[in-house]
């Protein structure tokens, strides 16, 4: 007969709310040591706001103060300032933090920033806490990185390296939003040996995911609906055209280092138009480091080229208006309170903030687009208000906006539930399909390999190489 543990953190029923506006219904609800949760529902229906909640770092809607309580420490209170040394969380937003404000830490102060829960370092951790944090890197294989800056990790890297942060303080309950994006397989397997140990040790999980995996086998279900649900439109997929143009859209030859090291040598790689291109390839390999090369924001070595649209002249504002570029970190670089149509608008001009009068023309160009990729409703709405996988859309109808002859996105399907994922292979299918736009696109996961990528290519960091996969 299993033992009946006494929970952490109980919920009556209560009413989730952000921004001022209700968000979700939550009915009765408790979480105890050992107790494995998976928080599932679509974009937008609250589960990351449902993870602030219980962190205590949101309130429940006015009057309901009391519907949340905290059992640690000897003690029950609706206080969340109890939860501060028992609770930890990890957001996406976090890793943006870092990014926004170019904090230069190692991946090692990075973590030790968990003990106390604060976004710097501001003392030299004592001896017992240099010997956790060893033991919690080398645990989640990131030992290696102790000395690395932050800045410059990849995105798995950087995400292990917070998932480490959150364990720092040895919590009792473990809240992780979306965790496991940006992770490839091995890490993936690595990241779940750990939580089904911390689970067995008597700590408490719950997370939110897309990508269940081993959240399937011995997890409890929370299930979240938004209150109000806008429905989006649903794009009929295009066939690809069978005759794609060969115009050469990008052409690279040379070598490419970053900070010293080699990544890829002697490349010799063209992207034709209609010659949508998916690049694979482990954490670390270099994939949104050669996207980043691609977009010209970094540079072969001495002798080599990349040529865009056979234009050996082009300078980089031109590009940034001919390409379009997304990123996992471009949550970072637009303020919380600017709003969604001004963000969209920007990458008409390829810039962050907007410096010139904007014309009836470019406003009906972000409706278009807007209405596409079904976020018109968010238009008036500032950024900060919109859940991981509702922002993800919207940056993506930014890189799309000025209809671009070339879209580099990268890892862009994390954050999205499968419907809204396989709603964005259909939305963004006809541009594919008429040549319009080529893609390139890197990922880590089968499932966000969109059905008209016709060209995958795999980055061998051994052989540092790029082939056909």
């Amino acid at each position: 007969m299993s033992e009946v543990r006494s929970p952490w953190i109980t919920l009556r029923p209560l009413t989730l709310v952000q921004g001022g506006h209700p968000v979700a219904e939550i009915g009765e609800w408790s979480i105890a040591p050992g107790d494995r949760w998976w928080v599932r529902g679509p974009n937008g229906a609250g589960k990351s706001t449902l993870l602030s909640l219980l962190a205590g770092d949101l309130w429940p809607a006015p009057g309901q103060h009391q519907r949340r309580i905290y059992h640690f420490a000897n003690e029950s209170t609706w206080s969340p300032m109890v939860a501060k040394d028992h609770v930890a969380r990890l957001d996406p937003m976090r890793q943006n933090r870092y990014l926004h404000q170019d904090w230069d830490l190692t991946a090692a102060e990075v973590v030790a920033t968990g003990f106390l829960d604060t976004d710097l370092l501001h003392s030299r951790p004592r001896p017992e806490e240099m010997a956790r944090l060893s033991e919690i890197m080398e645990r989640l294989g990131i030992g290696k990185l102790w000395s690395r800056p932050f800045l410059e990790l990849s995105q798995g890297e950087r995400r292990r390296t917070l998932i480490a942060r959150a364990l720092a303080k040895d919590p009792d309950v473990l809240l992780l939003d979306e965790f496991a994006e940006g992770l490839d397989e091995m890490a993936r397997g690595q990241l779940w040996e750990t939580l089904e140990l911390l689970a067995t040790e008597g700590k408490a999980l719950v997370l939110t995911t897309h990508r269940p995996g081993a959240a399937t086998e011995g997890w409890k279900t929370f299930d979240l609906a938004p209150i109000s649900h806008v429905a989006e439109p649903v794009v009929p997929q295009a066939l690809l055209a069978d005759d794609a143009l060969p115009e050469t859209l990008i052409a690279v030859r040379g070598d490419f280092f970053l900070e010293g090291q080699c990544l890829l040598r002697a490349l010799d790689w063209r992207l034709l138009r209609g010659q949508h291109t998916v690049v694979l390839g482990p954490n670390g390999s270099g994939k949104s480091s050669f996207l980043r090369l691609l977009w010209g924001e970094l540079h072969l070595a001495v002798g080599g080229t990349v040529v865009h649209l056979e234009d050996p002249d082009m300078i980089v504002p031109d590009l940034r208006k001919r390409v379009g570029y997304f990123q996992p970190d471009m949550h970072a670089w637009f303020r919380p309170n600017q709003e969604v149509e001004d963000i969209i608008l920007s990458g008409l001009h390829g810039t962050i903030d907007l410096f010139n009068p904007v014309t009836e023309g470019e406003r009906r160009q972000v409706r278009a687009v807007a209405e596409r990729f079904g976020v018109s409703h968010f238009l008036g709405r500032r950024f900060c208000t919109l859940s991981y996988g509702q922002a993800r859309r919207v940056l993506l109808a930014r890189a799309l906006v000025s209809c671009p002859p070339i879209a580099l996105l990268d890892e862009p399907f994390d954050g999205l539930d499968a419907h809204a994922r396989e709603q964005l292979f259909a939305q963004l299918a006809p541009l594919a399909a008429h040549g319009q736009t080529t893609f390139v696109i890197s990922c880590h996961h089968s499932e966000d390999q969109p059905p008209w990528i016709a060209q995958p290519v795999v980055i061998d960091p051994q052989a540092r190489s790029l082939k056909r996969a």
